[in-house]
């Protein structure tokens, strides 16, 4: 009795000890992966064995979900997000203006650093970029005999999917623009063919809140070899949110060139003070993984551990290059496109575009 007691306890140590072994960790411990089952013949498949599928597995879950890189990829993102909400609410292509109302579109991508890497995966839960859509009002204090000032203002709160993402965000600003050696209100037919617009110093605040949470199951697919796609399904609980917020005080320089009385080009310099306001993602996670190759479909890869935390700071200060065209009709309907770019590490670029009415 005791020798078999003896046995049964070194099978219960060699079993456990197998399980711990099987398991294959990323070296932050923020993802882990236990082949199941089908493990074997899969990775016999595609020519690897057991424990290079689960570490090339571990990899690019990684890699999916950013839990090596969670603060440098917060801090990136909010920069993006952050960026998207310039050249919501201010007019830079018109000068003396009495009134006028609009809403405006941005998006806004991290070039230098995507969060999506080439061929490493697709469909991820959240892109690298950020979106914001404001309504804005402005009003010339020339009514008040205060000809070069000009007070600018933009809201919007919202809400709706973001990839696979459910999502809530909100954003304002309140601005004054000052405009040096702008043209009279006198139209003379020189100035109906090129009109200097003078020189518009604008300085204010902004604000700008995002935050994501997943709602139901989040599925997406690695490419482990050519042909042999691995799909990643949350089972489970599922935590995974991002919550962002950013005060932010713009100080801009631009000009700007109106021909024809239709078209105005403009363009400047802004510099951004991010004062407030932080990133912070929450993952924990449990997954299952099943893979297809060569027709056959192998429905027990294992098991994904995903658990992974961060909380940021945006950058302090940023510089941007503010260039924009606008297309007047009969000077009160005006639509227009502006670029944003920063090119100081990570670079940034944000493409705006609306409609605004005037007098």
């Amino acid at each position: 009795m005791k020798r078999i007691a003896h046995t049964l306890i070194f099978l219960v140590l060699a079993i456990a000890s197998r399980s711990a072994s099987a398991q294959t960790c990323s070296l932050t411990g923020t993802v882990c992966i236990t082949p199941g089952a089908d493990a074997d013949a899969f990775a016999a498949g595609i020519g690897m064995t057991t424990d290079q599928l689960a570490q090339q597995l571990v990899g690019q879950v990684d890699g999916l979900f950013q839990t090596a890189n969670v603060t440098s990829f917060l801090h990136d993102f909010q920069n993006a997000q952050n960026f998207s909400s310039k050249g919501l609410g201010v007019d830079y292509a018109s000068e003396a203006t009495l009134a006028e109302v609009g809403a405006t579109l941005s998006l806004a991508s991290n070039v230098q650093n995507a969060y999506k890497p080439s061929g490493s995966y697709t469909d991820p839960p959240i892109a690298g970029g950020g979106a914001n859509f404001s309504i804005m009002g402005g009003l010339g204090l020339g009514l008040f005999g205060v000809d070069p000032l000009m007070i600018f203002g933009n809201w919007f709160k919202g809400s709706g999917k973001v990839g696979k993402l459910d999502g809530s965000y909100q954003n304002w600003g309140m601005h004054a623009q000052l405009r040096l050696f702008g043209p009279s209100r006198k139209m003379s037919a020189v100035k109906m063919l090129v009109r200097w617009g003078g020189i518009a110093i604008t300085s204010g605040t902004d604000y700008s809140h995002m935050s994501l949470v997943a709602r139901q199951a989040i599925s997406s697919t690695l490419n482990v070899v050519p042909g042999a796609p691995v799909t990643v399904t949350s089972t489970g609980n599922l935590v995974f949110s991002v919550d962002q917020t950013t005060w932010s005080v713009p100080l801009e320089v631009t000009t700007s060139l109106r021909l024809l009385s239709l078209v105005t080009v403009y363009g400047g310099l802004g510099f951004d003070w991010q004062l407030g306001g932080g990133s912070k993602m929450n993952i924990g996670m449990n997954a299952d993984l099943r893979g297809t190759y060569l027709g056959a479909t192998y429905n027990n890869l294992g098991t994904a551990t995903i658990n992974a935390n961060g909380n940021v700071k945006p950058s302090a200060a940023r510089l941007r290059e503010i260039v924009g065209v606008q297309l007047g009709i009969l000077d009160i309907v005006r639509f227009f496109l502006q670029v944003n770019m920063s090119t100081s590490a990570p670079m940034l670029t944000s493409l705006a575009g609306g409609l605004r009415l005037a007098i």
